[in-house]
């Protein structure tokens, strides 16, 4: 493998400026690793892990491991799921979004500043070359939880409240700094629920809602749960979400965009979780923080986890984000009040519901349903060419995603 595999700009060059941003001046070698991602990890990039040596201004050797994102050279690929669209928004994200992040907080010297993401070391962004080299945080000891299973409360609670400080750095600079931070977030667009997008994603749309209204109707016959589903999955729907996505409100943030557990890399003591780092910010995106929380509770946490546990998660959510918000030297009680962060939560909760019907039959898919990417040759393809998702055989799997919507139906989220 040669660094022209990545990109016909990732070069020697950009070696030494990928050691030159961890203390180094000059790269003396590189080796590229071995990589073990299964079908279905990545869609929208090629995943490379690269191991770059060097030296410091007295000669002395350093290294850093890194890992390397870059567009498909795959063209249907590439098309089929805009990864130019996405990869210019990641990349505004590393190199407007965190740099205003980062300034703000030196400017306010904080105890516990919030650091919980990989470093960007290098990026490249034109819509056919495009690349971001980020810390590989595998050797840190964080690890990826696995996509299928729901977690445990513990876990839960350590990425909420990961998710808390993050929502709340953005709560502090826009109290403080508004222009600096509308400058930084609406560097961001919107990847996913837009009227541009409607012909890209709805014929996908209605394949997960013919998946979740099967699940609820074997699941839940012939109840409301039924019947108010049938009425949330409806034509309407992707309308419904571009207008969530759009509207701001005083609780709006920049948020992470896609919040299932394999974008918050874990470190452990053990068994025990100790720390998170989020990666992955294809699809942020400046609106409600309540569609980050809801997605996560929809996406990766079982029913019994939310009616045993929602309010203790909710409100360690909140507790989190509120004590940054202090830390930087805003007043969270009235920049982030808990009873009007609740209300906004009702208000957007069903957000939530529409990316968890699609996001639960993804991640329960068996591997070898998942469609090869590199093989794809159609010239103009479609979601469904390669997403194709059905209604689920095993009674466990409907069961899952019906007990969301009935989640959202018992919370109001759905009327």
């Amino acid at each position: 493998m040669s660094l022209s595999d990545v990109s016909k700009y990732f070069n020697e060059n950009s070696l030494d400026e990928i050691i030159r941003k961890v203390g180094g001046v000059r790269h003396t070698s590189y080796e590229f690793a071995k990589t073990s991602e299964k079908k279905g990890d990545s869609y929208l990039s090629v995943v490379r892990r690269l191991k770059v040596c060097g030296v410091d201004v007295n000669d002395k050797p350093l290294a850093i491991n890194v890992i390397i994102k870059s567009i498909p050279d795959n063209v249907s690929r590439r098309k089929l799921f805009r990864s130019a669209d996405f990869f210019r928004n990641e990349i505004h994200f590393y190199e407007n979004v965190l740099p205003a992040f980062e300034e703000f907080q030196r400017s306010k010297n904080p105890k516990n500043p919030f650091t919980e993401y990989p470093r960007c070391l290098l990026s490249h962004c034109d819509g056919e070359n495009d690349f971001i080299a980020l810390e590989n945080i595998n050797f840190l000891g964080y690890i990826s939880p696995d996509r299928q299973s729901c977690i445990t409360l513990t876990d839960c609670l350590l990425i909420i409240k990961t998710l808390g400080r993050f929502h709340g750095l953005s709560v502090a600079f826009r109290d403080q700094e508004p222009d600096n931070f509308d400058k930084a977030a609406n560097c961001l667009e919107e990847v996913y629920y837009s009227e541009r997008l409607r012909p890209w994603y709805t014929k996908f749309l209605d394949d997960a809602m013919l998946v979740a209204r099967d699940a609820v109707s074997k699941t839940f016959p012939n109840s409301k749960y039924e019947e108010l589903t049938n009425k949330y999955l409806s034509e309407g729907l992707y309308s419904d979400q571009i207008d969530l996505v759009s509207k701001k409100s005083r609780f709006s943030v920049v948020g992470h965009g896609d919040c299932w557990s394999p974008n918050f890399m874990t470190k452990f003591d053990g068994e025990t979780a100790l720390a998170i780092k989020i990666i992955d910010f294809q699809l942020a995106r400046y609106a409600s923080f309540a569609l980050d929380f809801m997605f996560f509770i929809y996406s990766c946490t079982s029913q019994e986890l939310r009616e045993k546990h929602f309010e203790e998660i909710f409100e360690a959510y909140h507790a989190s984000a509120a004590d940054i918000v202090k830390d930087l030297g805003s007043d969270p009680e009235k920049m982030f009040p808990i009873k009007e962060v609740r209300q906004e939560l009702t208000e957007f909760g069903r957000f939530g519901c529409g990316m968890g019907i699609e996001s639960l039959p993804m991640s329960m898919m068996e591997d070898e349903d998942v469609a090869d990417l590199d093989a794809l040759t159609i010239a103009d393809p479609v979601l469904t060419d390669v997403w194709k998702i059905y209604p689920f055989k095993e009674e466990f799997k409907r069961r899952r995603i019906a007990e969301c919507l009935k989640h959202g139906i018992d919370s109001g989220f759905i009327v």
